[in-house]
């Protein structure tokens, strides 16, 4: 009987001191997954690592491996584990509990920021990854597949990623929403830090026409700059600079006002006073609140957009329900697919079985049969396999439809007196035809291809 298990470490269970380690880098991640594929019992496998996750799940056969096998391959895949203990921090599921999870881990459900659309790119290029590597087969091909069906539906069929949760990206709204159209705007973005950096990527992921990097550290503001083909200013061109652009985000680490009321009298006098946005995202501040009275100059604070990421994330943590409702509809889909597969050669033994038993009574009968004419021993046989194919047909259907297929063997070998190992060494040898249906090593769309990445990164 197939065995589906998962286990990992995660945000939720684990520091990231403990996630580093147990993470698998691309210069690992290969013959780490070739090893696993190589363990006693496994039929297929995958590794997802992220910096919020490390998860193993596999196929085996007969037998669920137990925690500590999954504990003993990090240990032995990752030597600096040797005398961390793993186990508190390790999570385990089976079956569907572990699809479920899945699922959820695909969709963004069980992610640090609820909604980010990077975690399903990111399971999409383990899964190509691992099929590389042949270590992929029907049952997660099928496993997979879903998932990322899922998380498409998840995407188009709730708000959970429409709105912004992180302040940069809530300041890229908030310029995206004064202007509507970005492709001919000028933003200036003071700061270089991680903050800074996230700004930039939304702001030239949103098309701005002209962004210029300004940093008290040159060398950090050049290879910011370069990194997304911004322009790179000193800080002593700030009014400069100011009166050619029409949106200031100020982020740094400084501890005082970096635009002051008389810098900004003097900016604005350079722009013939036309209007000047200005988002501060930095804490403490640094633009004077003051500057707010200026005549032309909109000024919104870290507080400002707090109070929209709250309102969002409570939001998304309303669409949460609707997306845990549509998890849970293609987690029947799935057991209805897995019970109709493990019926199959559930079937296959008891037909053989029965044409067993019809060939041992026509030649216990022959005798009497041959003494009757041609078309009615023909008659007979079609009289004979009819009424078995009507009275075996119920089982079929209640086989097809069992969510138990473990309770469906005992059943079947009560009835028809079939020994289990018959029937176990059947559901280990899946028919010809399903797998022709099924191609082991079919992949996913290509990753990324249908999820833009509005938010934050989770790695």
């Amino acid at each position: 009987m197939i065995k589906i298990t998962l286990a990992g470490v995660n945000h939720k269970t684990a520091p990231v001191e403990i996630r580093e380690k147990i993470a698998y880098p691309k210069d690992t991640f290969i013959p780490a997954i070739d090893a696993l594929s190589k363990e006693e019992s496994v039929l297929e496998c995958v590794i997802l690592s992220t910096c919020n996750r490390v998860e193993i799940l596999t196929i085996t056969s007969n037998i669920y491996p137990e925690p500590e096998f999954f504990t003993g391959f990090f240990s032995r895949t990752h030597p600096s584990l040797a005398s961390i203990p793993i186990r508190p921090h390790l999570y385990y599921k089976t079956d569907i509990d572990a699809v479920e999870h899945l699922f959820n881990v695909t969709s963004s459900l069980d992610s640090m920021i609820v909604g980010e659309p990077q975690i399903t790119g990111q399971v999409k290029e383990a899964f190509e990854s691992c099929r590389r590597e042949n270590t992929i087969g029907p049952y997660l091909n099928q496993i997979f597949q879903r998932a990322v069906s899922t998380a498409k539906r998840v995407r188009s069929e709730t708000a959970i990623s429409h709105l912004p949760v992180s302040i940069s990206y809530a300041a890229c709204q908030l310029a995206r929403k004064i202007f509507q159209n970005m492709s001919n705007k000028s933003v200036l973005l003071l700061g270089g830090g991680e903050m800074a950096q996230l700004t930039a990527r939304h702001m030239k992921k949103m098309g701005v026409h002209s962004l210029t990097v300004m940093t008290r550290d040159p060398q950090k503001g050049m290879l910011l700059a370069g990194e997304y083909e911004a322009a790179f200013a000193p800080m002593e061109r700030l009014s400069d600079v100011m009166a050619e652009s029409d949106m200031v985000v100020c982020s740094t680490g400084a501890d005082t006002y970096l635009l002051t009321v008389p810098i900004m009298e003097k900016a604005m006098e350079q722009r013939g006073f036309k209007p000047l946005f200005l988002i501060d995202i930095a804490v403490p501040r640094n633009i004077d609140p003051e500057i707010s009275r200026l005549s032309n100059t909109f000024l919104y604070n870290i507080d400002d957009l707090k109070t929209v990421v709250e309102s969002n994330q409570k939001e998304r943590e309303m669409e949460t329900f609707a997306a845990r409702e549509i998890v849970q509809h293609e987690i029947a889909l799935f057991q209805k697919w897995r019970s109709e597969r493990s019926a199959v050669p559930l079937i296959q033994a008891l037909r053989r079985h029965t044409e067993k038993m019809y060939k041992s009574e026509l030649d216990r009968f022959s005798g009497t049969l041959d003494g009757l004419p041609e078309e009615s021993r023909k008659q007979v046989k079609i009289l004979t396999q009819s009424l078995i194919n009507k009275m075996l047909h119920p089982t079929y259907q209640t086989l097809r439809n069992s969510s138990n297929i473990e309770e469906a063997w005992e059943w079947i070998s009560r009835c028809y007196g079939l020994p289990p190992e018959i029937l176990s060494q059947e559901a280990l040898s899946p028919s010809e035809d399903s797998e022709k249906k099924e191609p082991a090593d079919a992949a996913l769309d290509s990753p990324h291809s249908n999820f833009p990445i509005p938010g934050e990164q989770s790695c």
